[in-house]
């Protein structure tokens, strides 16, 4: 299997080289706490990829079982509970495989009912709740309304046998699951969840997907061997970014030119924003889906203020091929494709764009996939986690808590009369 690759060519002629070195220092340092077994242990859970023991192989029969019987699976869980199972589901779901329905993720009226009329259709339905300490609103809140459906379905017996539960023991999920016969999966303490890809949180659901989960882990396990010693790519990226952000650029965009990529992108979002946007400093992560939206922001890209920086998640194989036909007699004045692949087309457009936009003041970092598979997935998955932990380090701040997210969910309590 390939490896992944970093080019920072577009990147460094920007970075001040004294500014540079001085994060360097300081990123080198970072990633040297991270591995300290005595520093932060409590939230360090997530730096070894799930063994495959009994709990492993107990979570990937009881997702084997759905897989065969299921024609829908409801996945409950909202932020770091589904961003990244979503993520490679979306890209990767394997024909014949149970319909994955999202729920726990809104508190729209509408979309829920929605849930409940896509549920009314199908004959076999199953729903995995996750949740680390079973306060979040959106998740708590749907897994009443879709228990309540599923028991006037099967009955409470045949819904408990229809409901896996996934939380941290002592909570309170893993009481409810076992006051009612539920499947109750761990999540473990010392990980967030923005971290917990590699756990059963994002596992299991990729696995009733049909996701390759031994491949998808030792995509993981070969970039947690890659990144050694104190001058490796995450690194290096955690290092860079952190300068640039103190020449004032302060935007960060992850782009793709393939849309399988989108929902990684939300994750990606989420981790960055949620680990470094702290005491009123941080990076602000955002994503673009090129090419369609070089037609909405292409421009601001190419000529709006010079503040942002750009990371490209390139594939170099995608996994499909469509020939351009000649058309001599229709006229349509768009015979220099002809007997192109859209493959080369998607290329040359997005070599274009980097070039363009990186002579016109832009950062560009990139990122290439040798394939969009689970080993790619695992990979850049294990990557940015690390990056970002070095990254928010580097800046000075924690980047496993998420205090401002609390604020806001104590104000709604409130005003909910919790």
């Amino acid at each position: 299997m390939q490896d992944i690759k970093l080019e920072f060519s577009m990147a460094t002629p920007f970075a001040d080289s004294k500014i540079l070195e001085e994060m360097t220092g300081k990123a080198v340092k970072a990633w040297q706490d991270l591995q300290d077994p005595q520093q932060e242990a409590d939230v360090k859970g997530w730096m070894q990829p799930m063994a495959q023991d009994g709990a492993y192989y107990d979570m990937m029969a009881k997702a084997d079982e759905i897989r065969k019987s299921a024609d829908a699976f409801v996945l409950v869980g909202v932020g770091g509970s589904n961003q990244a199972a979503r993520a490679v589901i979306k890209a990767l779901q394997r024909p014949g495989t149970p319909e994955i329905i999202y729920a726990g993720n809104t508190l729209s009226a509408p979309a829920l009912q929605k849930v409940l009329r896509q549920l009314n259709d199908k004959r076999s339905i199953y729903i995995n709740v996750i949740a680390k300490n079973f306060e979040t609103l959106e998740p708590g809140s749907h897994f009443r309304v879709l228990r309540k459906y599923l028991e006037r379905r099967y009955t409470k017996e045949g819904a408990a046998q229809r409901i896996i539960l996934t939380g941290t023991y002592g909570s309170r999920l893993e009481e409810i699951a076992k006051e009612n016969g539920y499947t109750f999966l761990e999540f473990p303490v010392p990980v967030g969840g923005r971290y917990s890809v590699l756990t059963p949180v994002g596992l299991f659901p990729m696995a009733v997907a049909g996701i390759d989960i031994p491949l998808l882990l030792q995509g993981a396990l070969r970039m947690k061997e890659l990144l050694q010693g104190d001058d490796h790519p995450a690194i290096q990226y955690a290092a860079l970014r952190q300068t640039l952000y103190r020449q004032k650029f302060d935007i960060e965009v992850l782009a793709s030119f393939e849309p399988q990529l989108e929902y990684y992108a939300k994750w990606w979002v989420q981790l960055f924003g949620e680990s470094e946007g702290k005491e009123k400093q941080g990076v602000f992560p955002t994503a673009v889906n090129y090419s369609e939206d070089l037609h909405s922001l292409g421009q601001y890209m190419q000529d709006g203020r010079r503040n942002l920086m750009e990371t490209f998640l390139s594939v170099g194989e995608p996994d499909g091929s469509v020939v351009v036909e000649p058309d001599p007699g229709f006229g349509d004045r768009f015979d220099y494709l002809d007997n192109m692949d859209f493959l080369e087309i998607n290329r040359a457009a997005e070599a274009a764009t980097i070039r363009a936009h990186f002579e016109g003041g832009v950062p560009c970092f990139r990122l290439l996939l040798p394939r969009l598979d689970e080993f790619s997935f695992g990979q850049i998955f294990y990557f940015f986690m690390i990056a970002c932990a070095i990254s928010g380090k580097t800046a000075g701040i924690n980047p496993f808590d998420q205090e401002g997210v609390e604020a806001y969910k104590r104000s709604m309590f409130r005003m909910l009369g919790k």
